[in-house]
C-alpha cells in the first residue's frame, strides 16, 4: 500500500462546502461514479490537504460534492502503477450553474477530459432548473397565475423579488433560484470568513477574484442604473454559451455576489429584467 495526499487548493469558488474524496475499489464498491465503482476515504475542505492508502496497481482518485450531483458534477484523477507515496491536488473552478465543480491539476487524459465535457455546465443546469420547475410545478396549478405574480424569496442574508417561476435551492454556498428560462446565483463572502477583504472597494475585490480565475481577465465593474455589474459571456465545456449580468453588494458584514443568468440567444430578453430584479435586492 502507498499513501495519496491530496489537496485542494484555497479558493473563494464553492469555498464553504466540504467535497466528496472517493477511491477506486471493484471489490468494496459503494457507488460507481463516471463508470468508475469506488469507495468514500474522506471529505475534503477548502484550503486543506488530506491522506488515504491506495493499493501499488493503477487506481482512479474521484472527487464529488454530493450523491445527488454524483453523475453531472464529478471529477476524476488516474494515479499510475507504483510504490511511492503520491501527491496531487486541484480546485473548484468557477462555474455556478453546475455547482462550482472540483478539477484536478495537470490531467490530460483524454479519458478524463471527455468525462468533463459531459458533465459540463448544461448538464446540472437542466438538472437543476428541472428539478426547481417540477417543485413549483407541484405547488402551483394555475400556469397564468404562475407567470405574472412576484415572489419575495427571503434568506437569512438578503431578500429578493423574483417573480412565482422560480423555486429556490442551496448547496455548498450558494443559493439558487431557478425558472425555465433564468436563473439567479447568489455568494455571499463574509468577511469574518475571509480576512483583509473588509477594507476592499467592490472594484478591489473583484480583481481578487479575477485572480482566482473566478471572472475572466477582462472582466470590468461598470454602474448600471445604480447597481455595480459585471456582464459576460461564459462558454461551457459542453459547448453551450450563456450570458450573465452580475451586481456586487457590499454591506458592513459581507460581499455579496449575485449571477443573473440565461442562454446568450435571450440576454437581451431578459437583460431588463435581470436589472429590474437586482433593485430588489435587500441586505439584511
Amino acid at each position: 500500500m502507498r499513501k495519496v495526499y491530496l489537496t485542494r487548493d484555497k479558493s473563494f469558488v464553492g469555498c464553504l462546502g466540504k467535497l466528496n474524496v472517493y477511491v477506486e475499489d471493484v471489490a468494496n464498491a459503494e457507488t460507481v461514479i463516471a463508470d468508475i465503482p469506488c469507495r468514500k476515504v474522506c471529505k475534503i475542505a477548502n484550503g486543506e490537504t488530506v491522506s488515504f492508502d491506495i493499493p501499488d496497481e493503477e487506481v482512479r482518485v474521484i472527487v464529488i460534492a454530493d450523491k445527488l450531483s454524483k453523475n453531472l458534477c464529478n471529477d476524476y484523477y488516474r494515479v499510475p502503477a507504483g510504490v511511492s507515496d503520491v501527491e496531487i491536488g486541484g480546485k473548484c473552478t468557477y462555474n455556478p450553474g453546475a455547482g462550482n465543480p472540483f478539477r484536478f491539476h495537470g490531467v490530460t487524459d483524454e479519458d478524463i477530459l471527455a468525462n468533463r465535457k459531459r458533465t459540463g455546465r448544461k448538464g446540472l443546469v437542466v438538472l437543476i432548473i428541472a428539478a426547481l420547475i417540477g417543485f413549483v410545478m407541484g405547488f402551483v396549478g394555475n400556469m397564468d397565475t404562475l407567470f405574472v405574480n412576484d415572489k419575495v424569496f427571503t434568506a437569512d442574508e438578503f431578500e429578493i423579488t423574483l417573480t412565482t417561476q422560480f423555486a429556490e435551492d442551496y448547496e455548498d454556498g450558494t443559493y439558487y433560484f431557478g425558472s425555465r428560462d433564468s436563473s439567479v446565483a447568489v455568494t455571499v463572502f463574509d468577511f469574518d470568513e475571509y480576512a483583509g477583504i473588509a477594507q476592499m472597494s467592490e472594484r478591489e475585490f473583484l480583481n481578487l477574484l479575477k485572480s482566482n480565475e473566478i471572472f475572466s481577465i477582462s472582466a470590468e465593474l461598470k454602474n448600471l442604473e445604480g447597481l455595480l455589474v459585471v456582464e459576460e459571456q461564459a462558454e461551457s465545456q459542453a459547448g453551450d454559451i450563456r450570458s450573465y449580468l452580475t451586481v456586487f453588494i457590499k454591506s458592513d458584514e459581507a460581499f455579496y455576489i449575485f449571477e443573473f443568468g440565461c442562454e446568450n440567444e435571450k440576454y437581451q430578453e431578459y437583460r431588463n429584467q435581470f436589472i429590474d430584479w437586482a433593485k430588489t435586492i435587500v441586505i439584511k
